[in-house]
């Protein structure tokens, strides 16, 4: 599956308003909590979400053009979706022979529960979306609109997030850079809590 774009501009700000809480200096970690609130005002300056199908059946592109009603619960979150293809073709092989059948294009909205898992070494945020109910489409093509909410139901997505600014002060002699690499995210009721780890360097002037 083709990487979404990044999410770097939205988490950014959200690093800035976030309630902040440290733990202790042993352990050099930052504990960062972000309110439902501020995850549904990020996700939704993020949209459109554009990629690629990757199907043998199913050819074309698709968008998330909304997120709403995101409710954040213990290790899980759940939220309405709706997405809309793009230049749709059914594929179907008879008698060795590849026939394209042109859908075009189709919108199709539905609930969805999903679990994350971050990786700490690509800094990227996997999503699985489960699909608990298709609820309507604008299309009488209900087969395509099934076959395309499989296409995502229980498969992980990849959300990269690109490196963090440092944060840069005046130490008179030197510049202090202060560096913040996300070790994990959790979700909790009604927040998201990024576990980060300071990288602390200076520099003559």
């Amino acid at each position: 599956m083709k990487p979404l774009k990044p999410f770097t501009t939205p988490l950014f700000l959200i690093l800035l308003i976030a309630t902040t809480s440290f733990a202790s200096p042993v352990q050099e970690i930052i504990t960062m909590t972000l309110p439902e609130w501020v995850i549904q005002e990020a996700i939704s300056k993020s949209l459109p979400l554009d990629f690629k199908l990757q199907s043998d059946t199913l050819l074309g592109s698709v968008s998330i053009d909304k997120i709403q009603g995101l409710q954040l619960q213990q290790n899980k979150l759940s939220s309405h979706i709706t997405l809309s293809g793009h230049k749709l073709n059914v594929v179907t092989n008879i008698a060795g022979h590849d026939l394209r059948m042109k859908i075009g294009s189709l919108t199709m909205d539905f609930q969805c529960d999903a679990t994350i898992r971050f990786d700490t070494q690509k800094q990227t945020l996997y999503i699985k979306p489960i699909i608990t109910e298709v609820q309507s489409t604008n299309t009488q093509n209900t087969e395509v609109a099934s076959a395309l909410a499989l296409l995502f139901n229980n498969r992980e997505f990849p959300l990269p997030f690109e490196k963090l600014r440092p944060i840069v002060a005046d130490a008179g002699s030197k510049l202090l850079s202060i560096s913040m690499i996300i070790s994990n995210i959790k979700i909790q009721p009604e927040n998201l809590q990024l576990s980060l780890f300071p990288r602390i360097e200076t520099t003559s002037k």
